[in-house]
């Protein structure tokens, strides 16, 4: 099967592929620039690349790490260029990512100017010093609310699960932010970043326009992977639970990563408002899998979720693991990690695809579900 093949994706729907030789990409964001580059992607290992509307492929940053990754996945490998925004109103690029100093990891997150979207101009650190590991659960998604804050997503530290619920410190937390880094005046706790505590590895985000809300991914511990909507000041429960104010969760592990919610038409009335969710699946099982490798879609109501289904599913032979997700005008975005590349991430092979409704919105997707 070649790459688009690989996929069923729902009827109604087709797959096409935007982009591909990327070096484990792992997060996509929507420019917002109308005569820029259509999208960014992060590439875990250093760099942040850029999608023209033609489907070139140019290079926004690199030399983003200062260290040498090790490429074990899943692992140590794990560690590096994860979260990526774009603000609205600038077009500048935010992207977070593991730094070393003293030989320790440590989080941040990095704001980047460019006068035409192709090239970052500047670059400036708004927020460092976060103790982090390359193991996992370490800084992930970035998102911009409707208040036009930045909001960050923050993982326990892996080796120290409680630090999730200590008030002082912000692993395990959602972040609340001025896009200069500093502490808003409306924030639930005076003087501090903390918005919601409680949370294991808390890799995606997505705002909710009908009202107003952030959800999030979380990974449990082999059970319990969730979805919650986060409120101001909550505690969601990590550690030990996992459950505590969630919207839904996956009893067996499914690695849910970026999630999105369509909003826009892009999928026609009947999908409005629904919820996008990609598992990634295990990071070194080839062909598709019972445990992730999809997109789902879940629609939602006051009391929680109406009904699941998979919208998007490997059907290939090969790795192939859907982690980044957002929606443009057009349609759905999505990345494969590892694509025709390998698991120890040496070798580039990445996809971008974008899913888009069929002529006429009927009709069988690409592909064959297992």
């Amino acid at each position: 099967m070649d790459a688009v093949d690989s996929w069923w994706v729902f009827p109604g729907f087709r797959i096409e592929l935007v982009a591909t030789g990327l070096h484990k990409p792992v997060n996509v964001a929507i420019s917002h620039r109308p005569n820029g580059p259509m999208l960014y992607v992060s590439e875990l290992y250093g760099r942040i690349r850029y999608v023209t509307r033609d489907c070139q492929v140019g290079t926004f940053a690199e030399g983003l790490l200062n260290y040498e990754p090790d490429y074990v996945l899943p692992g140590s490998g794990e560690s590096g260029v994860t979260g990526l925004s774009v603000d609205p109103a600038s077009g500048d690029v935010l992207a977070s990512m593991l730094y070393l100093d003293g030989g320790k990891p440590f989080s941040k997150v990095v704001r980047m100017s460019s006068a035409d979207g192709l090239k970052a101009d500047t670059m400036e650190v708004i927020l460092d010093g976060i103790p982090s590991t390359f193991n996992a659960h370490q800084i992930q998604a970035l998102t911009i609310g409707p208040d036009g804050k930045l909001y960050v997503n923050l993982g326990d530290g892996y080796h120290e699960p409680e630090a999730a619920r200590r008030d002082d410190d912000l692993r395990g937390k959602v972040l609340r932010m001025n896009l200069d880094g500093s502490v808003p005046d409306d924030n639930p706790v005076d003087g501090s970043l903390v918005y919601a505590k409680g949370f294991r590895n808390p890799f995606g985000a997505a705002w909710r326009r009908s009202d107003r809300s952030l959800y999030i991914s979380d990974n449990g511990r082999q059970s319990y992977d969730r979805i919650a909507r986060v409120e101001p000041n909550g505690d969601y429960g990590w550690p030990p639970d996992m459950r505590r104010g969630s919207l839904f969760w996956w009893t067996f592990t499914q690695a849910p990563t970026a999630l999105g919610f369509a909003e826009d038409g892009q999928f026609g009335e009947r999908f409005n408002d629904h919820l996008f969710v990609a598992l990634a699946g295990p990071a070194r099982y080839k062909a598709p899998s019972m445990k992730g490798k999809k997109i789902v879609k879940l629609e939602l109501g006051s009391e929680g979720v109406l009904s699941y289904d998979d919208f998007v599913v490997y059907a290939g032979d090969g790795l192939a693991m859907p982690v980044g997700l957002a929606f443009g005008p057009d349609g759905m975005y999505f990345t494969d990690l590892h694509g025709e590349g390998d698991v120890y991430g040496k070798k580039p092979g990445g996809n971008v695809f974008r899913v888009v409704r069929s002529e006429g919105g009927e009709g069988p997707g690409k592909g064959l579900l297992y």
